[in-house]
């Protein structure tokens, strides 16, 4: 026994670093901007390590090395000490090391630091894993060009616990307090590539988790493979589902997005995190959270909403919530990430349910390009001896600058004169738009909508100060019908500009008036694609005094496509006493009523053909279906003059036992236009007609109408006005994605560059053009997938550092191919990605990237003869060039004297030296730098030696 000591200790005092070698469990760099006129951040390492295993080694690691990504004559290195350390477990301490660090000059600089080393027994690493240092980075670009800017946060700690065969979610909870826009991708663990060095290299050996288990690695539901993957929107890192037993580490890259004044996103900078997971048995059952769908509010507005939790296993529940939102930091802190006021939430825990309310007061401080990433997550309490269980789930919240209010207008002898409620909620810099169209359009945004709708037709007309509440609009022309609508704008930064939703329409010039007739109908009477039908009603002239208007009459009714149409088309002339015949009644006939919506308004004629009055238009009632998981949402709208507001309105569902009888099923009290929606899972709330009430499953077809009611506020005398929609049908469908396109890249498959083209095929731009071609799986790790595609995205990133924008869409009918026609300077290089979308709007994930790039094909002449004779006169080069970013030459004489030169996109020498004299036929030497275009932002230069005979 004693000699066993003995030669433990030697052992241990042989390796003195042994102590050290076990404790780096996770962990990133964060990067902060603290000035606002020097290149000054402070810099933050925060390390997770392993206190059973590690302890003495992280108790000795006061200090670490960062590199700031530059070097002068040698690699910088600086030592940074540990500010402090806490136990966020008793099996994990969390350390923090910053520093102030002013950086020298703008550009890209990547902030690395690697560690010796990681802790043991990593299941997916090369063993041991306690020999592998650990590695992360972080890059920031500073530039002039696009502000100030910090990395994002990560406020959820880089440790989590899974269960065997359970599907795994994890989400960091990325805070980005400059509201860029975040992407996230998988990565793969680094290590420290050598000392002093500040590079990093890839884990040779590292294995992706769900390749880990007793083959087959299957899924929870054992439809299929296990699947690792990171949702490149949320950030939800989802495992489905680990197989065996053990620590595994992971990473993944966070990437950090501006929004350019242009519309293009540009990258400024991205962060590694290294996370692990621990992985053990369990017979417990994973809890599952309900929250409410995405949210868009506008500024100055309370939003509250409820969250809740339920678990299986009958166990007590604890909700817990992250986000900058709260003004709280990942330890728990304080730290103002917004203000001034952050966000609350309020839990209520029973046994088996939990739930909490979530509440915010917004205001114009809040407001931001990029929605709030508020995360949720809902943990279990299954006794210390099995695992926690949890689901996490994130809404997106975003705040609009809040639109004005109490639009009104009157004529003046000066002009239109527009007045509105002043602004009482934002008091930062901006304005307000004012826009103008020709006619009244009774037309309301989507949700979510930011600006006025391109499709609309309003042309802006002025702009005053957001504190402002009046505009005179002196270019207007009297007597003339003008809607007028209102946006706000509010700057969000130096760059980048808000807008609110329209407001409510004012349309003047379109007020009932002596003489006008008066729309009172447009119903749908039968819906089909070519003989639909729609009953048009209105009034006779009101109050019309016949001693001052003569006869003959005659009413002219008109007809426009769409629900805000301009282009009329006369459909039906009526001759009218204005005795008691039934003569302002007309039915429209042979009219797609099953897809279109009409709009109709009538004339009236005194003396035949002298027009005395045009009535307001009305459209008829479109009742849109949208297919939802077991459910129909419906939604309609009319642009008429009277109001359907703040009425009851009856919802119709055709019996699916009795085809053809339509029974009321709901009757819906209604406020605002935006407020026309109801959903339908199947119950009948109105029985006097009978009880049709059964529960909606997917794949059903399910038929409705709707019956509007409305009135004129200023006519009671003609009551309440009843239309119908047409009948719309729908299928309700769940709403999981399709399946993820991948791309192909194999013989006949997607191919482009280079490759079988000879030189004269550049002279031709019909040859850049890159062709993709795609698969669209029927399965994936989660079973089979929706096959209801509708349509292909097709995203372009002209360089592989640069966010991927959307260049193409394309219908499924059209296939699984594209071609991207390119300009020959750009020529091949950049990669693609591609997703679907199935018939109810739902996309799948991003595909596999392919990338092209292009060649260096370049050769010169070796004689030329500039004597105009229009043959070889200038040395250029032989082949069409493409793919040329800059080219520069010099010429020396067989004396080695430079005799000419020149710089730029081409290359064409005509024999002429430095001082535009013919040089003398003979011998030269040529020295020729070129920087090709090409998928790598910095493009590749080459050089090109040779002699060339000048011939006179």
């Amino acid at each position: 026994m004693r000699k066993t000591f003995h030669f433990l200790f030697i052992l241990f005092l042989a390796c003195p670093f042994w102590g050290y070698a076990t404790h780096l469990r996770a962990g990133e760099i964060t990067a902060k901007r603290v000035s606002e006129t020097q290149l000054t951040y402070k810099v933050t390492l925060t390390t997770f390590t392993d206190q059973v295993n590690g302890r003495a080694a992280n108790d000795g690691q006061e200090t670490v090395s960062f590199y700031f990504g530059f070097s002068t004559n040698k690699v910088e290195s600086y030592n940074v000490s540990r500010k402090k350390k806490f136990l966020i477990s008793p099996t994990t301490m969390c350390n923090v090391y910053d520093t102030t660090f002013t950086f020298p000059a703008p550009g890209r600089y990547t902030i690395s630091c690697g560690i010796v080393n990681r802790n043991e027994r990593t299941v997916n690493l090369p063993q041991p894993s306690e020999n592998i240092s650990f590695f992360v980075q972080t890059t920031i670009v500073i530039s002039s060009s696009f502000g100030l800017n910090s990395t994002p946060v990560l406020l959820n700690i880089p440790l989590d616990s899974a269960a065997i065969g359970k599907r795994f979610i994890h989400n960091p909870g990325a805070f980005d307090i400059d509201g860029d826009s975040l992407s996230y991708k998988l990565t793969t663990p680094q290590r420290d590539k050598g000392v002093d060095t500040g590079i990093g290299e890839f884990i040779v050996g590292y294995r992706d988790p769900s390749t880990v288990g007793p083959t087959p690695v299957l899924n929870q539901a054992g439809t299929g493979p296990a699947t690792f993957r990171i949702d490149p929107r949320t950030g939800d890192l989802i495992w489905d589902a680990p197989r065996e037993i053990g620590q595994y580490n992971v990473a993944f890259v966070i990437e950090e997005w501006r929004k350019a004044p242009d519309g293009t996103y540009i990258k400024i900078g991205e962060i590694v995190r290294d996370m692990q997971i621990i992985v053990a048995e369990s017979d417990n059952n994973s809890p599952e959270l309900v929250l409410p769908p995405d949210i868009c509010i506008e500024a100055g507005q309370k939003l509250e909403f409820e969250v809740k939790a339920s678990d299986k296993d009958d166990q007590t529940l604890k909700i817990t919530t992250t986000g900058g939102v709260y003004n709280i930091d990942a330890n728990g802190l304080f730290f103002k990430y917004i203000e001034p006021e952050a966000a609350k939430f309020k839990t209520t825990i029973t046994k088996k349910q939990a739930s909490g309310t979530f509440t915010w007061n917004t205001n114009c401080l809040h407001v931001r390009e990029q929605a709030y990433d508020v995360l949720f997550k809902v943990e279990d309490n299954p006794g210390r001896f099995d695992i926690q269980l949890v689901d996490i789930k994130t809404i997106k919240i975003n705040v609009l600058p809040p639109r004005p209010l109490g639009l009104t207008a009157t004529e003046t002898d000066a002009g239109i004169k527009l007045t509105w409620q002043g602004q009482k909620v934002c008091k930062t810099a901006g304005k307000i738009l004012v826009y103008r169209k020709s006619g009244c359009s009774g037309l309301n945004p989507g949700e979510c909508a930011s600006g006025i709708p391109n499709d609309w037709g309003y042309s802006l007309v002025g702009e005053v100060n957001v504190a402002d509440s009046t505009y005179l609009d002196t270019k207007a022309d009297k007597g003339s019908i003008y809607s007028y609508r209102l946006v706000t704008e509010l700057a969000v930064n130096q760059f980048l500009n808000m807008q609110s939703a329209p407001s409510t329409e004012f349309c003047i010039g379109s007020e009932i008036k002596q003489g006008m007739n008066v729309m009172t109908k447009v119903s749908v009477t039968k819906t089909d694609l070519t003989t639909g039908e729609i009953l048009v009603n209105w009034t006779k002239p009101l109050d019309l005094k016949l001693d001052e208007s003569k006869g003959p009459y005659v009413y002219k009714l008109y007809r426009a496509l769409g629900i805000g149409g301009e282009n009329y088309t006369l459909i039906h002339t009526q001759n009218t006493t204005l005795g008691t015949a039934a003569d302002t009644v007309f039915t429209d006939k042979n009219l797609n009523t099953k897809e279109l919506v009409y709009r109709y308004k009538v004339e009236f004629y005194t003396e035949s053909t002298k027009l005395f009055s045009s009535s307001a238009v009305a459209s008829s009632v479109r009742l849109g279906i949208l297919p939802d998981d077991k459910s129909l949402k419906l939604s309609w709208e009319a642009n008429v003059p009277w109001s359907n507001e703040n009425r009851t309105h009856f919802i119709y569902r055709e019996d699916k036992l009795n085809l053809g009888k339509f029974n009321l099923v709901k009757k819906l009290k209604v406020t605002q236009a935006n407020t026309f929606a109801f959903t339908d899972i199947g119950l009948d709330e109105e029985k006097e007609d009978g009880d049709i009430s059964y529960d909606i499953q997917n794949g059903e077809t399910h038929c409705y109408f709707v019956v509007t009611y409305g009135a004129y506020t200023e006519l009671p005398q003609f009551g309440v006005l009843e239309n119908y929609s047409q009948i719309a049908c729908g299928s309700p469908a769940d709403k999981s994605p399709p399946c993820t396109p991948a791309i192909v890249n194999t013989p006949g498959g997607s191919g482009s560059g280079c490759v079988g083209l000879t030189s004269k095929d550049f002279c031709n731009d019909n040859v850049f053009v890159n062709k993709l071609n795609w698969n669209s799986p029927t399965t994936s790790g989660t079973g089979a997938c929706r096959q209801d595609i509708v349509s292909y995205s097709i995203f372009f990133a002209r360089y592989e550092d640069e966010k991927p924008t959307l260049i193409a869409v394309q219908e499924a009918s059209s296939g699984n191919s594209f071609s991207h026609r390119r300009n020959s300077k750009d020529g091949f290089a950049g990669c693609y990605y591609i997703s679907a979308k199935n018939s109810i709007g739902i996309e799948s994930e991003i595909s596999n990237k392919i990338c092209f790039d292009n060649c260096e094909d370049l050769s010169f002449p070796n004689v030329f003869s500039p004597n105009n004779d229009g043959k070889n006169d200038t040395f250029s080069p032989m082949n069409c060039p493409a793919f040329i970013n800059n080219i520069s030459f010099d010429v020396y004489s067989s004396q080695g004297l430079k005799v000419a030169t020149s710089t730029g996109e081409r290359l064409e020498w005509d024999g002429k030296d430095l001082n535009g004299n013919d040089l003398p036929s003979g011998v030269y030497y040529y020295y020729i730098t070129v920087n090709f275009e090409k998928l790598d932002r910095a493009g590749l230069t080459k050089t090109i030696k040779g002699y060339v005979t000048l011939i006179r």
